[in-house]
């Protein structure tokens, strides 16, 4: 039996914040505290380039309120899509707003990650600086859970350390150690440092996703 790597505690830690925005805000875009619209659109701009097949088909790990389905409807790009997030609330409203994708409430670090998909996608969701648990040590067991369900590839997007400010609450992830790890899973690699000063993405292919020769 593998180790839990995300205490109980600080999965709580996470719902009670978001459900404490929630009270304040309303089911908003204020309460997830991703930033303004143009922010978000770089950020699933960014994801979108992960995509390597006409409709295909999506999870997205801490959906939200689907912002990034709602992303790739302004782009007209097709898929099947699946969002999982550990907050019952935003699930009951997705469901409710997009009844052709499927939502599902879960915690994949206990539940884990039902079946398959061609991409998985983590937009600001890994960014809480955990009290009881190793924040690199989560990370890891993302990315490897990831990529055991994906046929393509994932794409995840995370603080960086390379910052003149850190919140107490954020946690800032050295890109040059995640891109190492990544490197463990496979050859195929991209960290993106170019879209937002103090954000990166790492996006991991299969060795078989088009776009690859040997």
């Amino acid at each position: 039996m593998k180790k839990k790597v995300l205490h109980e505690q600080d999965a709580q830690y996470v719902i009670n914040r978001y459900i404490n925005r929630i009270k304040e805000h309303g089911l908003t875009a204020d309460s997830l505290k991703s930033g303004s619209n143009e922010k978000q659109d770089i950020r699933h701009a960014v994801h979108i380039s992960s995509l390597r097949s006409e409709q295909p088909n999506v999870l997205d790990i801490g959906c939200g309120m689907a912002s990034f389905l709602q992303f790739m409807n302004t782009q007209h790009i097709v898929c099947n899509y699946t969002g999982y997030d550990i907050v019952s609330e935003y699930i009951e409203y997705c469901k409710k707003t997009f009844i052709t994708s499927k939502f599902e409430l879960c915690n994949v670090f206990e539940d884990g990650i039902n079946g398959t998909y061609d991409n998985i996608i983590l937009s600001q969701v890994l960014n809480n600086k955990y009290s009881l648990s190793d924040n690199m040590e989560v990370m890891q067991r993302m990315m490897t859970m990831c990529y055991e369900h994906c046929n393509i590839g994932f794409s995840i997007d995370m603080m960086s350390d390379y910052v003149d400010f850190k919140s107490e609450e954020l946690y800032y992830y050295n890109p040059e150690k995640i891109f190492a790890f990544a490197k463990t899973l496979s050859k195929r690699v991209i960290i993106r440092h170019d879209y937002r000063p103090y954000e990166f993405c790492v996006q991991v292919f299969k060795p078989d996703a088009a776009g690859f020769v040997a």
